[in-house]
């Protein structure tokens, strides 16, 4: 399990400030924390221009000191990873993220575009569960809905639910092994009309041993991330008040 430390730029700013100020014991010139300085390297220079300051910016580090911007905001003890496309950024959910924020939950959103996305996303759950939520869900679309059914799969202590927009069922990530031994509330969601992600839904479904699932089909050319409205956004804000309840009632559509 990979571990994460997150920083503030006030925490970096005092850090700076004690070091050009201050003098360790006996008078002795603090040295600067090479970590604090390339994790707010990782923070000023991450690819988020849909952010006008650096506010909701972290960044998690891995045990290896392996550092990925992320976009973090809200608060509460029910927390929610929400992975992007490949070829997006974390923006691609910030709007999402400040609706979950507004209706009391943390949300976080990585940057997944490494190849080393599942140990990104398990540094997060870890992250989400240190920052003290009690319960953690994972959202991902297209590439990210593969890499949050894998990431779900190998967290420990499990997560509370799983959603998969569009996902493939293998891309930097084997969702087909993953949802074979994963058994949390999970939803798989795709459109019809959006080449062969419709079967690749049904077949994780299929596949699944979750005892509470659903499969939402949608007649719609829409992919990933541009699914989430209307009731399927309604269903997605129930699942992650009752997971199991949402997973096994019956779809509306």
């Amino acid at each position: 399990m990979r571990t994460i430390t997150i920083a503030t730029r006030g925490l970096v700013a005092a850090v700076l400030l004690a070091t050009a100020a201050g003098c360790g014991p006996g008078g002795t010139p603090t040295p600067l924390d090479p970590t604090a300085a390339a994790r707010q390297r990782v923070i000023d220079t991450a690819d988020l221009d849909c952010l006008d300051d650096r506010g909701p910016v972290v960044a998690i580090t891995d045990a290896e000191q392996d550092m990925t911007a992320a976009i973090e905001v809200g608060t509460g003890d029910t927390a929610v990873m929400l992975l992007h496309q490949v070829d997006g950024t974390a923006c691609q959910w910030y709007a999402f993220a400040l609706i979950l924020a507004q209706h009391g939950y943390r949300a976080i959103a990585p940057d997944i575009t490494s190849r080393d996305a599942v140990d990104v996303a398990g540094a997060g759950i870890a992250h989400l569960r240190a920052a003290g939520a009690k319960r953690v869900f994972v959202i991902g679309a297209s590439r990210g809905g593969t890499i949050a059914l894998a990431a779900a799969a190998a967290a420990s202590p499990p997560v509370d639910g799983v959603i998969a927009l569009s996902a493939p069922t293998v891309y930097d990530a084997d969702a087909l092994t993953a949802v074979e031994k994963l058994d949390v509330p999970t939803i798989l969601i795709a459109g019809d009309l959006d080449g062969s992600f419709a079967e690749h839904a049904k077949e994780l479904h299929d596949l699944s041993i979750a005892k509470h699932k659903k499969l939402i089909i949608r007649s719609s050319v829409s992919h990933g991330v541009t699914l989430l409205t209307g009731d399927v956004e309604d269903t997605v804000m129930a699942f992650l008040t009752d997971p199991a309840a949402t997973a096994d009632a019956r779809d509306p559509a």
